[in-house]
């Protein structure tokens, strides 16, 4: 096979949304258009009916697994990016979640200097297996949720390798101090890694930096800083275009999750608010290719 990024898809087509725009997968595939290594989609979530799987679900998660190891172990896989999912990085008992953390540290916190990329989920995943608390936002926080003005961390900017260099410059030489991405979530990661005293070795070596932030989630975002461990990860979903967003801002609000002030708010953020996903498509390519 040749050479790829892998996508994780960890979650089900959504119903209502994946006929028209595709699945998670084929969000990060369309936000990675641009890619000089071609992008290759590996479905990893599975259905589950009250916590169980079907025999024939399980085998097929197995069999991508069993593909993914294969591949990064002949070095045809160069990157990896996990998505989205409605799931929470915190639950238990889940079997292709636990199969997932299980991979994350025997395969990606193993291998120095390889790119992780993680959107939503994804990186609320990798940061709970680097030592993060995540869990629910706090009630009276609840959803963030629609097209976010999110506040740049400048010091990204001057990190080794920085993939935001040059996206985030204007012409006129100014840099970014602020972005906008479609937000979808109510869980949150609450810290940077306590890497100073993890057990991981690789983990221990290795530091990271806060993207940026807003009123309800102060941590949008990780990148390596230094160390071997590379990882680029956020809260928000690039992946997301404006018209996607509104019709998921109309089913959340149809499945009362939530209420009528949210959905108005938020429906008036993302018609009038430029999605600069697209500027994080060249960050996220950047990253992937100083690597290789």
């Amino acid at each position: 096979m040749a050479s790829h990024v892998a996508v994780l898809v960890l979650d089900t087509p959504i119903a209502g949304v994946a006929e028209d725009f595709g699945d998670f997968g084929d969000n990060v595939r369309d936000l990675l258009k641009d890619s000089v290594i071609p992008v290759v989609k590996y479905q990893i979530a599975i259905p589950l009916e009250n916590g169980a799987a079907r025999d024939s679900d399980v085998a097929m998660m197995e069999k991508n697994f069993a593909q993914v190891e294969s591949h990064l172990q002949s070095g045809v896989i160069k990157a990896i990016v996990l998505t989205g999912s409605r799931s929470d990085a915190f639950e238990s008992g889940n079997i292709w979640l636990d199969r997932l953390n299980e991979f994350i540290q025997s395969h990606l916190f193993t291998r120095p200097n390889f790119p992780v990329v993680g959107l939503c989920f994804g990186h609320q995943v990798l940061a709970k297996n680097l030592g993060c608390k995540v869990n629910r936002s706090p009630p009276e926080t609840g959803w963030e949720i629609g097209t976010t003005t999110i506040a740049l961390n400048k010091s990204i900017m001057s990190i080794e390798k920085s993939p935001f260099k040059k996206p985030l410059t204007l012409e006129d030489g100014k840099v970014l101090e602020h972005i906008n991405l479609v937000e979808f979530h109510r869980d949150i990661v609450y810290g940077l890694p306590p890497t100073s005293t993890a057990s991981h070795g690789l983990i221990a070596e290795t530091s990271f930096q806060n993207f940026g932030s807003t009123n309800k989630c102060s941590i949008q975002g990780l990148v390596t800083e230094s160390g071997p461990i590379k990882i680029l990860t956020f809260q928000g979903h690039p992946e997301f275009i404006t018209s996607e967003s509104l019709k998921m801002l109309e089913i959340k609000f149809e499945q009362k999750l939530i209420d009528k002030a949210t959905f108005e708010r938020s429906t008036y953020n993302t018609k009038n608010l430029i999605n600069q996903g697209p500027i994080i498509a060249k960050v996220i390519n950047n990253f992937i290719e100083s690597y290789q």
